[in-house]
């Protein structure tokens, strides 16, 4: 499944580089105009766990579907800067959580009895962390609906 991510990266037109990067950062994406966007990727998510990898990976892709500029670190002078970095990330995360973890499979893993988050995470190859927030967005769409 990661090589999905790298796939839609090519079909994208994103290329894809490895880097030395310093612990914290693990990735990073980069569009300039005129020129096509790069997903930079810290040399040492190679010997993560898949899952780990593929959800970093897949909220790098979702930068490229969801942020106009770049989401690059920044050191924050404002805390309006602050708020625009933490909602690209938000977007972002969302995006790789929507698109990892469909719909309709996810019903379909509750249907089997797969309840826990962690187990849920295993059955669809990824962090806790996108799994509960997936989850969370469910439930968010279907109280949308109800009220």
């Amino acid at each position: 499944m990661l090589k999905d991510l790298f796939a839609l990266a090519e079909r994208e037109g994103i290329a894809i580089e490895w880097w030395d990067f310093k612990p914290p950062l693990e990735a990073v994406y980069w569009a300039t105009p005129g020129l096509p966007p790069v997903i930079g990727l810290a040399n040492s998510l190679a010997t993560t766990p898949l899952a780990y990898f593929r959800s970093v990976l897949a909220e790098e892709l979702g930068h490229f579907y969801t942020t106009a500029a770049n989401a690059l670190p920044v050191t924050f002078f404002h805390y309006r800067d602050r708020l625009t970095v933490s909602r690209a990330e938000y977007r972002a995360r969302k995006w790789a959580a929507i698109y990892l973890i469909p719909e309709r499979k996810l019903y379909r893993a509750l249907r089997k009895g797969i309840r826990e988050i962690w187990e849920l995470a295993e059955w669809f190859g990824v962090t806790e962390e996108i799994m509960a927030l997936r989850l969370n967005l469910l439930l968010g769409e279907k109280h949308l609906q109800i009220c």
